[in-house]
């Protein structure tokens, strides 16, 4: 068994080694694996890794570019995903192997973060290979228009009221860790993302929040809008509080969705009050979230982290 850099000759392996997992669809996960990888923004930066036995692909495992910006200033930072390991392999550790190949000199990667949002399958491995879980995104959510929302369609209401959303840069309060808002990195996810999605921002006296959306469908019946990014220039809760409650508003008022949802870092107790006093309240779902390296390693307070559900590369 060999653990290498992905080749070329691979992908029709990779593709349908996911394609098997997941009933993706070969030819829509070759296209997405082209337009996720092979773009010029990530092209360069991503590190593509595989279990190889002989001419056989066991397994693979890809860390890709994702901006992180602390105290203001970006960091080399890389998301870890798309890991999958064939079923006539798993229970060999390959898994493992394959996370510690960026450690190797020849792998030529260097990170100062690395990031990750794992399933429930893959976090006992990251928690053996020495990854941190520092906090969780805990879900919340608060009924909108349930009633309406059975006779309407609110994708297309939203749509009318925000338009398309379109690139944007923008930077946050100094004191929040977040996913970098970059133009370039809109253009390129805009590229692969698929479904409805909306953005809307709110100022007031020279203070800016922002919000990304994306409408979801659940059980046929139930019509989510999922808060999947929230920044703001000035972090004060006082005009978070006026920001969200501004957005709730709008929504409800433009839109007859059955619910809107927030995932929140389960340690900002800032932000979890807000949404609690906004009619939001938590239920028993969460997604992980995990950090390693040198950055990792340094954060006694990870409270002000802002990450949510659109920093995920499957937003």
């Amino acid at each position: 068994m060999t653990i290498q850099k992905y080749e070329d000759w691979m992908r029709p392996q990779v593709v349908a080694l996911f394609d098997m997992e997941y009933a993706t669809g070969a030819a829509e996960f070759d296209t997405l694996f082209g337009k996720f990888y092979e773009q010029e923004f990530q092209s360069k930066e991503c590190i593509r890794i595989v279990a190889v036995d002989g001419e056989r692909v066991a397994g693979f495992q890809s860390f890709f570019y994702w901006p992180v910006v602390i105290e203001g200033k970006e960091v080399r930072s890389y998301q870890s995903g798309n890991s999958l390991v064939h079923p006539d392999y798993r229970g060999k550790g390959l898994f493992g192997k394959m996370l510690n190949y960026i450690h190797e000199p020849g792998s030529g990667f260097n990170a100062e973060l690395l990031i990750g949002f794992p399933v429930e399958a893959s976090y006992n491995s990251f928690m053996r290979n020495g990854w941190k879980n520092p906090f969780n995104l805990q879900w919340y959510i608060k009924p909108m228009n349930p009633i309406l929302s059975l006779f309407s369609s609110p994708e297309a209401q939203l749509r009318r009221a925000l338009g398309n959303r379109q690139p944007e840069n923008m930077s946050a309060d100094n004191s929040l860790v977040y996913v970098a808002q970059r133009a370039d990195f809109d253009r390129y996810r805009f590229g692969y993302e698929t479904g409805d999605f909306y953005r809307y921002t709110f100022e007031k006296e020279g203070k800016k929040a922002f919000f990304e959306m994306k409408a979801q469908r659940r059980k046929r019946i139930i019509r989510e809008l999922v808060v999947g990014k929230f920044l703001t220039t000035h972090a004060n809760e006082e005009f978070i509080r006026e920001a969200i409650r501004n957005l709730l508003q709008e929504v409800k008022r433009r839109a007859n969705f059955t619910l809107i949802s927030f995932a929140v870092n389960s340690t900002s107790e800032s932000l979890k009050g807000v949404l609690t006093d906004m009619g939001l309240r938590p239920i028993e779902k969460k997604i992980y979230f995990i950090a390693k390296g040198p950055l990792a390693d340094s954060v006694k307070d990870w409270s002000n982290w802002w990450m949510f559900r659109s920093d995920i590369d499957t937003w």
